[in-house]
């Protein structure tokens, strides 16, 4: 397995190019495995019952959210069908 490498090249160049700037992950070796506390803990503490319920109620939020802008909408569209029909049948 190769190490992780970010190659960082700028878009801009006057004919020669300049050699790439080569940046390693600092949880890395050489060999690409994993070295020190990152090796060891789960990776974002996916297991914290703590985030998982920032998470759930995020999208909780979210859905709330959705749900008011498509009610917006419907509403908006009502109002113009009726404006419409009145223009239309002369009420």
């Amino acid at each position: 397995m190769s190490a992780r490498r970010i190659e960082i090249v700028s878009g801009k160049h006057n004919g020669a190019r300049a050699a790439p700037q080569i940046y390693r992950s600092p949880n890395l070796d050489t060999n690409g495995n994993r070295v020190g506390s990152a090796a060891t803990g789960k990776p974002w503490g996916f297991a914290d019952p703590e985030a998982k319920r920032r998470k759930r109620i995020a999208k909780y939020k979210v859905y709330t959210v959705e749900g008011r802008v498509k009610d917006s909408l419907r509403k908006g569209l009502r109002w113009i069908k009726n404006k419409c029909s009145r223009i239309v049948h002369g009420f």
